[in-house]
């Protein structure tokens, strides 16, 4: 198993529960999007156990990422919130789990998920029948964003201008101006203002 996640205090807890799991081995752990593509390409585990809200990085995004590089792992999302439209995209992006984090279900969805079945958190669904095809059938706001989208909306958030987020994401002005357009047609903002409301409100911020 391979742990990501950017608060030490969950990874020492995830540790601490597959200590007494003999058969769940953890084999490496990364505090950094970047830092788990590449664990994930060296050890290739059999599991990725991937947070949700991991800094600024677009989940679904990373999800890809992962199984680019470590296409025979397994990635089970790790999450503090019932946060239904990301969580259905890194679903659709090649995610076969999402478990909560309050530890009482992740040794069942590690065992789910390697015995090749999509595990749902019971915690996130109402009727437990239905809970394997229940966040994973539908499209939605996050697979029509795009990761140079995501990155302008979170700079964007900073209150930086057109012309200073070109420059920390080292773009054109006029490249800046039509993915902003473009995140307020998706996010149906009139302004920079409703839009990121809007992006708070679906917890992309």
């Amino acid at each position: 198993m391979l742990v990501i996640d950017d608060h030490p205090v969950v990874i020492d807890g995830v540790r601490q529960l597959l200590a007494n799991e003999p058969d769940l081995t953890l084999v490496g752990e990364a505090m950094t999007g970047a830092d788990g593509v590449e664990l994930a390409k060296s050890l290739a585990p059999d599991v990725v156990i991937l947070d949700l809200k991991l800094g600024d990085n677009f989940a679904p995004h990373l999800c890809r990422s992962l199984t680019d590089v470590s296409g025979h792992s397994r990635i089970l999302i790790h999450t503090a919130f019932d946060d239904r439209e990301p969580l259905r995209a890194c679903l659709n992006a090649g995610a076969v789990g999402v478990v909560l984090k309050d530890g009482s279900n992740l040794v069942d969805a590690l065992r789910k998920v390697l015995a090749g079945e999509l595990f749902v958190d019971p915690s996130l669904v109402e009727d437990p029948h239905t809970r394997a095809v229940s966040l994973g059938k539908n499209g939605g706001f996050y697979e029509s964003l795009t990761l140079r989208e995501y990155e302008v909306l979170c700079v964007m958030a900073l209150g930086l201008t057109s012309k200073e987020i070109a420059t920390e994401l080292h773009l054109a002005e006029n490249t800046v101006r039509s993915y902003i357009q473009s995140l307020l047609t998706k996010l149906h903002a009139r302004n920079r203002i409703e839009a990121l409301a809007t992006a708070r409100q679906l917890r992309l911020l």
